[in-house]
C-alpha cells in the first residue's frame, strides 16, 4: 500500500507552502504531547505516516518503530509516536513528540497543517455497502451543473479538478491524503466534492476533522465481516457518518428508507437536522418514482418530490441504479440545487466505470461486467439483467481470498437461482487456495469440487434441480471466453465482481487483468469464428 500512495502523492501532489512549527501545528491540532523532546519550534515542511513518502523537512507520524531510520535517511525532522521508542539523539530528529494515542492525533494534525480545507468545500460523504460509487458520480455532475467544480474521492480514484485522475488504494483515502488532496482542491478553485465513506474509512477515524455538510445513506447488506466481525458492528462503523450531522444549519441526512436499517442512519446526530428520504417503494419518501421505463439503452424515470416532479433520463441500467439516481435527486433537493441543474447533472453520467458497464462489440447478445462483490449486489445485479427481458442469463463470478467466507456460498445460490448458467471462478483468491474458495462456493448448492469433479469424469455435468446448469473454471480468463462462447443471440452476460479493477491477485503477485478487456477479446474472437462460420 505505502509503495503505490508514494508513487501518487509524490508525483503529482507538491506540499503547500506553509510556514509552521511543530509548536504551532500541535496547538492547532489541539494536540497535548505526553511527552516532548528537543526543540518545537523547527519548521515543518510536511507531514506522512508512511516512511517511504517522507521528503525533507517533514514530520513523521508513527506508532512502530520500524519505519523510523527509514524516514530519519529521507529528511524527517521531527516524528510523533505513541510510545518513547528512542531518544532524540540517538535516532538524529530535530525534535520527538510522544501522544497517547498516534490514530487519534494523526487527523488533527493533518487537517490542521492543510488549513482545513474541507471548510471552504461543500462536501456530501456516500456510505452504504452498494451504490456509494454511482452515486458520488452522479452527486458530482449535479454540483458541476450548478456550476460548482467539483472533487471526487472513492474506489475509482481521486480527482482534482485540473488535474489528471489518482488511482485509489482505498476507498476512503487516509487522513493525510485526504487533506492535502482536499487542499489540492481549495487551491484549483474546487467548490465541493462527493466521497466515499467506507466502514473500514470511518472505524479508522479517516474522516475525523472532515468537515461534511451532507450524509447520504445507501443500503446495508453483508459485507466486510471479515473485517467487522459482526453485522451490528458494520452497521455501527457506517452509523459514525450520521453521527456527525448535529447542525440543524449546516447539516443535511439523506436516507434510502427502504432498506430495514434506515431509522438506525435516521436517529444518528442531531434530531432537528433536515432529512430527506428516498425510496422505490416506500410511498412516505420525499423523493420516489412515480413511474419509470427500464431498458438496455436507459433509464426513465419521473420523479416525485418536495418541489413537484422531475423528469429524469439516464444512461445507467437496471432498477438498483434507480436508488443512485434518486439518491442524487434526493441530495439535490437537500441543498437546494435547481430542479433544471438536478435533472441535466443526471443525465451528463452515462456510464460508471465497471457499474453494469456494457461491452458492445456489435455481438447479438449483451455482455456486462459489474462490481458486485456481495450477495445483495449481485442479487440485485441479476434482477436488473432479468428485468432487460433476456432469453437466459449467464453469470460468471468469484470470490476473494482472505476475505469473508460465509458470503461464498450465499452468492452461489443467489447466482444460481437468478441464472440460467453458473460459472464459478476465481476472483483476486490472494493467499487462499483456489479450490478451497470454490469448496466454500459449491456449499450453497450442496456440492463440493470432489462432487463437481466426479461428474465431469463422466462428461456429465447434470442440470440443478431447478433446471439451471452450473460449471467451474478456476481460471477467471478461461470461465469468462467460456461464458461469452455460450452466449447468443437474446442472451445476457453477467461477468460480476471486479468490475473496474484492472488486476488479479494470487498469492504475493498482482497481474494486469481488466474483465472489460477480457470480454472485449472474447467477444472479437468469438465474432470472428461466427463469421468464419457464417462464410463456409
Amino acid at each position: 500500500m505505502a509503495a503505490v500512495n508514494s508513487n501518487v502523492e509524490t508525483q503529482v501532489l507538491e506540499e503547500p507552502e506553509l510556514a509552521m512549527t511543530l509548536a504551532e501545528l500541535l496547538a492547532e491540532g489541539r494536540v497535548v504531547p505526553l511527552l516532548a523532546h528537543g526543540d518545537l519550534q523547527l519548521p515543518i515542511s510536511g507531514i506522512q505516516n508512511y516512511p517511504l513518502e517522507v521528503r525533507a523537512g517533514d514530520l513523521f507520524i508513527t506508532s512502530e518503530a520500524g519505519g523510523l531510520a527509514e524516514a530519519r535517511k529521507r529528511g524527517a525532522v521531527a516524528v510523533v509516536s505513541d510510545r518513547e521508542i528512542a531518544t532524540d539523539e540517538a535516532l538524529g530528529f530535530d525534535a520527538t513528540v510522544v501522544v497517547e494515542d498516534v490514530p487519534s492525533a494523526i487527523p488533527p494534525l493533518a487537517a490542521a497543517f492543510y488549513g482545513h480545507p474541507s471548510r471552504s468545500l461543500a462536501v456530501v460523504a456516500v456510505t452504504g455497502t452498494n451504490g456509494k460509487t454511482t452515486t458520488t458520480h452522479l452527486v458530482r455532475a449535479v454540483y458541476e451543473a450548478m456550476g460548482m467544480r467539483t472533487g471526487m474521492l472513492g474506489t475509482l480514484g481521486f480527482y482534482v479538478p485540473g488535474q489528471s485522475k489518482l488511482e485509489s488504494c482505498f476507498t476512503t483515502p487516509e487522513s493525510i491524503t485526504t487533506q492535502r488532496l482536499m487542499a489540492q482542491m481549495v487551491r484549483s478553485g474546487t467548490k465541493a466534492v462527493a466521497m466515499e465513506a467506507s466502514s473500514e474509512g470511518l472505524v479508522e477515524r479517516r474522516c475525523d476533522e472532515l468537515d461534511i455538510d451532507v450524509a447520504v445513506f445507501t443500503n446495508l447488506t453483508r459485507d466486510h465481516l471479515d473485517y467487522h466481525g459482526t453485522e451490528e458492528h458494520y452497521r455501527t462503523s457506517k452509523g459514525k457518518l450520521f453521527a456527525m450531522m448535529v447542525d440543524p444549519e449546516r447539516h443535511r441526512k439523506v436516507v434510502n428508507v427502504d432498506d430495514p436499517n434506515a431509522a438506525y442512519f435516521v436517529a444518528q446526530g442531531g434530531p432537528d437536522v433536515p432529512l430527506v428520504t428516498y425510496a422505490v417503494e416506500d410511498e412516505r419518501a420525499d423523493v420516489r418514482p412515480l413511474e419509470f421505463e427500464l431498458s438496455l439503452f436507459g433509464t426513465r424515470v419521473a420523479v416525485r418530490t418536495p418541489r413537484g416532479v422531475l423528469e429524469i433520463s439516464s444512461g445507467l441500467l437496471g432498477r438498483h441504479n434507480m436508488y443512485n439516481i434518486l439518491a442524487a435527486v434526493a441530495v439535490g433537493v437537500a441543498v437546494g440545487a435547481p430542479s433544471e441543474d438536478i435533472v441535466r447533472g443526471i443525465k451528463e453520467v452515462r456510464m460508471v466505470p465497471g457499474r453494469f458497464e456494457l461491452i458492445d462489440e456489435k455481438q447479438s447478445f449483451s455482455v456486462v461486467v459489474d462490481y458486485a462483490h456481495t450477495p445483495d449486489a449481485l442479487s440485485k445485479v441479476l434482477d436488473a439483467a432479468r428485468e432487460l427481458g433476456p432469453r437466459r442469463v449467464i453469470t460468471v463470478f468469484g470470490c476473494g481470498g482472505d476475505r469473508d467466507r460465509g458470503k461464498r456460498p450465499l452468492m452461489t445460490r443467489i447466482a444460481t437461482e437468478k441464472s440460467d448458467v453458473v460459472i464459478l471462478t476465481s476472483d483476486n483468491p490472494r493467499n487462499e487456495d483456489p479450490v478451497d474458495i470454490l469448496n466454500d462456493m459449491l456449499a450453497g448448492i450442496g456440492w463440493t469440487m470432489h462432487d463437481y469433479l466426479k461428474h465431469g469424469e463422466n462428461d456429465y455435468y447434470p442440470p440443478l434441480p431447478n433446471g439451471h446448469r452450473l460449471f467451474v473454471h478456476e481460471k477467471r480468463r478461461v470461465a469468462v471466453r467460456a461464458a461469452v462462447a455460450m452466449g447468443e443471440k437474446g442472451d445476457i452476460v453477467i461477468v460480476a465482481g471486479k468490475g473496474h479493477e484492472k488486476y488479479q491477485i494470487e498469492g504475493d503477485k498482482k497481474e494486469n487483468f481488466d474483465d472489460r478487456e477480457e470480454c472485449r477479446k472474447a467477444l472479437h474472437d468469438v465474432n470472428e469464428l461466427r463469421q468464419a462460420g457464417t462464410d463456409k
